[in-house]
């Protein structure tokens, strides 16, 4: 019998292995924000304080969390690294009061939670109310006794699914007592790190405040090794490479879309994206304004010297060669490379366009990168044409280390418009959107002579969509079965297994978020399962495979742990049977990822995640998430990469084909589109002009399909300009099927509001968990010819073809 687990507590070689890939990407992602002389750390006797220092987060919560087998705290790290932590009595002090909050907590939750009668639906309810971590006392003269010590400051911040940060002390901003205790280490060590252990970012006003904060560090969420990966690069071991994927604002008021984001100005039913393509770098360089530390930005503990060699133009591709020198004397280090274009307009408006990270570069030694992009993926899109367009007019190409830095290296002429490609319009708002607008600036002058390459037109082949619903890619045998199948069969193939059911002979495994149906094993149609992510395998780590073949947790995991059924968990834990271990890694959160900016690293990690798939018997894991960081209160910031598309895009084409060099298992890329809010995500209306969509919050989706091909692509809850999206056909249909040529399935997120019937003509293969509603509303559809049978067919096949060539089916 094949347990998809180990049947033996020993922690496993892959397990190992993994874990150690784990702490190398989270090294690789820590940025290095500020460093004045005090880092490394030159003593190994720490005074360490903050609510991250025992309690360091290492994910999120929500579907975003995994149950590893264990996490590494900063504290534990730097004590596993040989270090003497001086400030145990705070750290204690901080724990008592940590207990005694968060039971206070739980008793508020528990009562909140009492009148929802079904105990599935209180688990969800209970994980909105977001636990607010103490910020522990106030430091004093006897815990800083110990002048020779360096004082480490971890501050952490935890956010989840269901709910939007807030812009508060606690959250957003700092506490006083954080504040004051801040001041207090400063005025009392020479050396002062401040640590962020936070998915997203945080205001950090303090730096103004306090000037004797000599080095910051950001470490977002680094997954189980965090500690361990904390104390390496604090203490010199290995060097910092990480680089912001997102600007990190003065502070929070001059987010452009700060005042109206999700809940701020009481408005949860419609969303204005009026700042138009104006987030990140984009609204910094536009309106001349300067963060606190720009997109791409991030220190090291060693220098290096970048020299543009030599800037070409093949047809449409751009080719830049640069070298690039580490000029310390100590370190060896990597550099990341960056490309930005400066596209002809009204306003400047300047894109990342290519970048690359070099591999270890040694003192005085200097590597060879080249970085190339195609004009035409440069294009901006005219809605007054439903083009997409490279206007007449100089394009600026500059390279550097980060945005702000990026020095202007050649110039590209585009002599006449030229269309790359004709579409159609789509999802366009129902009433025009006022969108916020740059100040007009005179074209830029170059202060040196820059090499000119002039665009031969003809070199863009325009291409011009074509709008016919295309058929489903699959096998002549998948065909075959299709055929075969009744009208009841094909619906219940295109509405998940139902999360709640068991039947003999499923594939279940406990904990996986959902799985495909279970009502056709008689027809030799198989189910396979589906997990969570994307900080690693969101599955039950320890099960318990009873004598009468039903499964049972070995224990109750705390986030299930709420209502009825923390009081159902003696009937829920199983005792007697095979005890079996699925131990999965957790890895850095996405957000922590995109700061790595290697798609190599990312890759690996996607065949080290593949392995895990295979161990545990699952074949579609629900991840990579890749929303644009519009704004930092978003509550799933850390799932997601970047606010930039290019950055995310890459990203995650490179984890899903690292994940699906396995055969038979795949990624789902999620959320489609504009889910960047939490609060009411299941009804808000996303308001967004068509370009913008386009652009910003489809561009990333659009690369990831088409360099990573994942096997599938996830709907997500909100409404798109007045209509739900999973409910568009210009969007499910016209732009990803008929403009992208995607081929794989497609499914929506799980529990959404949206009819399955018209998600189905909408072009939606496969509703997720799967209900009884959602059978009824197809038949009906059916039955009334709202659906067309070659619809239905369409999408039946793409979900029967993905189980024929699961890794699933290679087992059965």
């Amino acid at each position: 019998m094949n347990y998809y687990g180990a049947v033996t507590a020993d922690v496993s070689q892959r397990e190992i292995k993994n874990a150690a890939l784990s702490r190398a990407a989270a090294e690789e992602g820590f940025v290095l924000l500020k460093n004045e002389q005090v880092l490394p750390l030159q003593t190994r006797k720490i005074a360490l304080f903050g609510m991250g220092a025992r309690k360091t987060t290492a994910f999120g919560e929500g579907s975003g969390s995994v149950a590893p087998r264990y996490t590494v705290s900063v504290e534990q790290g730097l004590k596993n690294a040989g270090c003497d932590i001086v400030s145990a009595a705070w750290l204690d002090d901080y724990d008592r009061e940590f207990d005694e909050t968060y039971e206070a907590y739980r008793q508020m939750v528990e009562e909140k939670i009492a009148g929802i009668a079904n105990p599935i639906a209180q688990i969800p309810e209970a994980h909105k109310y977001k636990y607010r971590y103490p910020s522990g006392r106030l430091i004093n003269e006897a815990d800083t006794a110990d002048h020779g010590a360096a004082a480490v400051y971890v501050l952490m911040r935890q956010a989840g699914e269901c709910t939007d940060r807030k812009n508060e002390p606690g959250d957003f901003q700092l506490t006083q007592i954080e504040k004051d205790n801040l001041s207090f280490l400063a005025d009392h060590y020479d050396s002062l790190t401040l640590v962020i252990n936070v998915g997203g970012l945080i205001d950090l006003s303090i730096l103004d405040e306090v000037k004797g904060i000599g080095a910051v560090v950001y470490i977002g969420q680094p997954g189980m090794e965090a500690g361990n990966a904390v104390a390496e690069v604090l203490l010199g071991q290995n060097n910092f490479s990480g680089k912001l994927a997102d600007s990190w604002p003065n502070n929070y008021s001059e987010i452009p879309n700060g005042d109206t984001f999700s809940y701020m100005n009481g408005n949860l039913d419609q969303e204005f994206y009026s700042e138009g393509m104006y987030v990140g770098y984009r609204y910094y360089d536009a309106f001349r304004k300067q963060p606190r530390f720009p997109f791409g930005y991030g220190l090291s503990y060693t220098s290096f010297q970048l020299n543009v060699k030599e800037v070409v133009l093949n047809e449409d591709e751009v080719l830049a060669s640069v070298s690039v020198s580490n000029t310390g004397n100590i370190y060896a280090g990597k550099e990341v490379v960056q490309m930005y274009l400066s596209v002809p307009g009204d306003t400047v408006r300047r894109s990342l366009c290519a970048f690359t990270k070099t591999d270890l570069i040694q003192t005085g030694c200097s590597a060879a990168v080249q970085l190339s992009f195609h004009l035409n993926g440069q294009a901006v899109y005219d809605e007054s044409k439903a083009a997409w367009v490279l206007p007449a007019g100089d394009y600026v190409i500059s390279i550097g280390s980060d945005s702000a830095s990026a020095e202007d290296t050649a110039i590209i002429t585009v002599h006449d418009t030229v269309i790359v490609r004709q579409c159609r319009n789509a999802c366009v708002p129902t009433s025009p959107l006022d969108e916020m607008k740059a100040p007009k600036t005179n074209p830029s002058v170059c202060s040196k002579d820059l090499p000119r390459l002039d665009l031969d037109s003809s070199a863009i082949r325009p291409e011009v969509a074509v709008y016919e619903v295309p058929d489903a890619a699959v096998s002549s045998h998948c065909r075959e079965v299709i055929d075969q199948l009744s009208e009841d069969d094909l619906i219940e193939l295109v509405r998940g297994g139902d999360v709640q059911k068991e039947v003999p002979g499923q594939l279940l495994i406990l904990g996986a978020g959902g799985k495909t149906a279970i009502t056709l094993l008689d027809k030799g149609i198989f189910n396979i399962a589906i997990s969570d992510g994307p900080a690693g395998i969101n599955i039950m780590p320890e099960v318990i495979y009873r004598p009468d073949g039903s499964q049972k947790t070995a224990r109750m995991p705390e986030k299930y742990n709420w209502g009825k059924m923390r009081m159902m968990a003696g009937r829920l834990v199983g005792h007697e049977g095979v005890h079996v271990y699925r131990y999965a890694t957790a890895w850095p959160t996405d957000s922590l990822m995109a700061n790595t900016w290697n798609t190599q690293l990312l890759e690996q990690v996607g065949k080290a995640i593949g392995d895990e798939m295979n161990e545990f018997g699952i074949t579609l894991w629900l991840a990579p998430a890749m929303n644009i960081h519009r704004n930092p209160l978003c509550g799933r910031n850390f799932e997601y990469y970047s606010e930039d598309p290019l950055v995310s895009g890459k990203m995650a084409a490179a984890l899903t084909r690292g994940v699906q060099s396995h055969p038979g298992i795949g990624t789902v890329i999620k959320h489609f589109c504009c889910n960047n809010q939490e609060d009411n995500r299941a009804y808000v209306d996303s308001v967004v002009s068509e370009r913008t969509l386009r652009e910003l919050y489809l561009k990333g989706f659009e690369i990831a399909l088409k360099e990573g091909n994942p096997k599938s692509l996830m709907t997500s809850y909100n409404k798109l300009n007045g209509i739900y999206s999973g409910n568009r056909p210009d969007l499910m249909t016209d732009i990803v099927r008929c403009e992208w040529g995607y081929q794989g399935l497609t499914m929506t997120d799980w529990d959404t509001r949206y009819n399955a019937a018209v998600s189905i003509h909408a072009g939606v293969d496969l509703t997720m968990p799967g209900s009884a509603q959602d059978a009824q509303q197809v038949h009906e559809a059916h039955d009334s010819h709202t659906l067309d049978e070659a619809g239905l067919k369409r999408s039946a096949a793409r979900v029967l073809d993905l189980i024929l060539n699961s890794q699933t089916a290679a087992q059965n």
